[in-house]
């Protein structure tokens, strides 16, 4: 004897459908929370690392090395303690930085042998380890100059590449400030934390006051943070301020 095998009728269809789109409504956003703490959580893993990276290469070219006055020209950065508006009467800490215009120069192979040059070279090869499959050259353009002018995106577009990093150490080789911008997803590192910003008007800091990457984020700086700033600019070997280069 045959059975006969019942299927579902339109309406039991119609209802199953119903429930699973009320199913998906609920669960889509949570699931969309989880998956930016996730990319988040990655960002700042990467940011980690990174930093890790920076201090590690120059702990081994500095600290360990035979000739330590070897790269001292390489702390010739300017980083504004006070905000004093007369310029040349502001509070100064010489420091050593990195950025997408160092790294520009390591990949093109432009390096003049100068001691600024030669420590950019020691940071690119520890990150060329780890991340030289994702990150491209671009133009070489400072992410220094997109405080004000643009978003992070639109440097990236505008130096056609896939990042943008400013990396800020200073004799003790320690990694004081650091911004990384990958993926969509801002990262700082300031005052021992990561903070991260998934906001598409996310900028740099560039020559801003650091405490600008908090108003970002709605939280409020330390005092000391209203004054530091980043000048795109380094002392020459006459002691002239010119250009990053």
């Amino acid at each position: 004897m045959k059975r006969k095998f019942k299927g579902f009728t339109l309406i039991e269809l119609i209802v199953v459908i119903a429930i699973i789109g009320i199913l998906a409504a609920i669960l889509a956003p949570t699931m969309s929370g989880y998956i930016r703490k996730a990319k988040v959580s990655a960002a700042i893993s990467d940011a980690k690392t990174i930093k890790s990276s920076v201090e590690s290469s120059l702990s081994s070219h500095f600290l360990d090395n035979s000739n330590p006055g070897e790269f001292d020209g390489a702390f010739n950065k300017i980083l504004y303690l006070d905000q004093s508006k007369n310029v040349k009467d502001r509070q100064v800490e010489i420091v050593g930085a990195f950025t997408n215009k160092s790294w520009y120069t390591y990949k093109k192979k432009l390096n003049n042998g100068g001691a600024s040059q030669k420590v950019d070279k020691v940071i690119a090869g520890g990150l060329d380890e780890m991340f030289s499959e994702q990150w491209k050259a671009g133009k070489g353009n400072n992410p220094l100059g997109y405080g004000r002018k643009g978003t992070c995106a639109d440097y990236l577009k505008s130096d056609n590449t896939n990042f943008g990093l400013v990396v800020v150490y200073d004799s003790e080789c320690t990694v004081r400030m650091m911004q990384i911008y990958r993926k969509g997803i801002l990262v700082t590192y300031i005052n021992g934390e990561y903070i991260a910003n998934t906001n598409r008007n996310a900028h740099f800091v560039g020559t801003n006051t650091w405490s600008s990457i908090y108003t970002d984020t709605g939280v409020s700086a330390s005092e000391e943070l209203y004054k530091i700033s980043l000048a795109d600019k380094q002392i020459g070997a006459n002691g002239n301020q010119g250009g990053w280069y």
